[in-house]
């Protein structure tokens, strides 16, 4: 069993092989173990006891969660933004990755209910710009690192992405 990783904020892929394992928060707070799941199918996420702010799939992380086989997944580790996936056992070599489009530094900007794409940056710091072009608020969209299927709410990880451009005026 093997997790695959995309650092959404870095660019960096990385591939986990042994657990249990942990990820850390980028100031190496505690941050979240993985585990293989009980059945032997599939990858069990938990907050570290002693973590703040870890969310999966956009939501807090108060148990442990299950990365199911071939089901990309965002972890938020305080600081980080993690894609996750455990590949399916038919992604040979010749076959697409599950990651296989992503383009680092792009990201996307979803419509929720439809998912119908409302931008495309060329990186995170151009987000609060296109948001005042289309006069729309963090809690209006999704964000997907580019290529990578599967978002978060943009509200959750914002001031992540933007920095002190998260505390953003409202736009009127």
């Amino acid at each position: 069993m093997r997790v695959e990783t995309i650092d959404c904020l870095a660019g960096t892929r990385g591939e986990i092989t042994d657990f249990p394992a942990q990820l850390r928060c980028g100031d190496g707070a505690a941050g979240a173990h993985l585990r293989l799941a009980d059945d032997g199918n599939g990858v069990c996420v938990s907050a570290d006891f002693r973590a703040k702010g870890v969310r999966f799939a956009g939501k807090t992380l108060l148990g442990s969660e299950r990365l199911a086989v071939g089901v990309p997944a965002i972890l938020q580790l305080k600081d980080r933004v993690i894609a996750l996936c455990v590949p399916a056992a038919d992604e040979g070599e010749n076959s697409a990755r599950w990651s296989a489009h992503y383009r680092f530094p792009l990201w996307t900007l979803f419509e929720p209910e439809t998912f119908e794409a409302i931008a495309t940056v060329r990186s995170p710091d151009e987000i609060p710009a296109a948001l005042q072009r289309d006069r729309l608020e963090p809690q209006d969209c999704l964000a997907a690192p580019y290529g990578v299927p599967v978002s978060v709410p943009l509200a959750q990880i914002f001031e992540i992405l933007c920095g002190n451009e998260g505390t953003a005026e409202k736009i009127s």
